[in-house]
């Protein structure tokens, strides 16, 4: 369990120097559109903080998985590498996805069901009298399939190139490991597109009955009204966020062979 809090530590150092690099530059566009510094600058925070705890928290899980499978799995490397990237990934969404989805409902009610006076602690107390704990979970299916498949790209790749990674000087080391980064995101963008159509959907808290019934059905309509390339428009414009989680994934390896190379000799 200590080797999980190490992780936790290398991974928010990691983190929060690629945050600070690229947090402000990520969010300077929407500074131009708003023309209000204050709310510039708490959204900024928001992200920032927000991406500290996701990135944190997978590579944290993903250490954790890599302990357990490499014991019990001998064979079939690459798919355990995808595996254990997978794993991470739906760990961290299963930990994040209650305060999202409170978060994400009070703006929601407040702005389009004019409840101006609704705050984040009323909505999760109103979630869990009319739904139980479960109603923290609505549109998980959809939302959890964009970082089970991201992660395990970008993890599995990692993990099975590592040898070459590690023949390359660091400038080298970070543009492989932005170009795997930012492959795996446009291969799961769809799965991120659709997240965003079903939350939309799932958001929609009246009386009427919800547009999807699951994911596959929202997929399915989505293809029967729209071309497919519809669910890979925009992709492209990950490409500053494969920056920064290539420049976190870069320091957290290197931090790691650092930190746990000096306090544990046996790695």
């Amino acid at each position: 369990m200590s080797d999980f809090f190490i992780d936790l530590f290398i991974a928010a150092t990691s983190s929060f120097t690629s945050n600070c690099l690229c947090t402000p530059i990520e969010n300077y566009p929407m500074s131009i559109l708003q023309h209000n510094e204050q709310k510039t600058y708490q959204r900024i925070i928001l992200t920032f903080g927000k991406g500290l705890f996701q990135i944190q928290s997978a590579f944290a899980f993903k250490g954790l998985y890599s302990k357990q499978l490499k014991k019990r799995i001998n064979h079939y490397n690459h798919l355990k590498n995808i595996l254990i990237g997978s794993l991470a990934g739906a760990s961290t969404m299963l930990v994040m996805y209650p305060y999202e989805f409170v978060t994400q409902r009070t703006k929601y009610l407040q702005k389009i069901g004019k409840r101006i006076d609704l705050n984040w602690r009323d909505c999760l107390i109103e979630i869990l009298k009319n739904d139980g704990i479960f109603g923290y979970y609505k549109g998980l299916s959809a939302c959890i399939s964009p970082i089970v498949v991201f992660r395990g790209l970008q993890f599995g790749i990692f993990d099975s190139t590592k040898e070459i990674t590690d023949a390359l000087p660091f400038i080298g080391q970070l543009f492989w490991v932005q170009l795997l980064t930012f492959v795996s995101h446009v291969i799961s963008f769809p799965f991120f597109k659709i997240m965003i159509m079903m939350k939309a959907d799932s958001l929609n808290f009246n009386q009427a009955s919800f547009k999807y019934k699951n994911v596959i059905d929202c997929t399915s309509q989505v293809l029967k009204s729209q071309k497919l390339t519809f669910l890979i428009q925009g992709s492209t414009q990950r490409f500053l966020l494969a920056t920064k989680d290539a420049l976190t994934l870069m320091l957290y390896y290197n931090i790691q062979s650092y930190f746990k190379g000096k306090y544990h000799p046996q790695y």
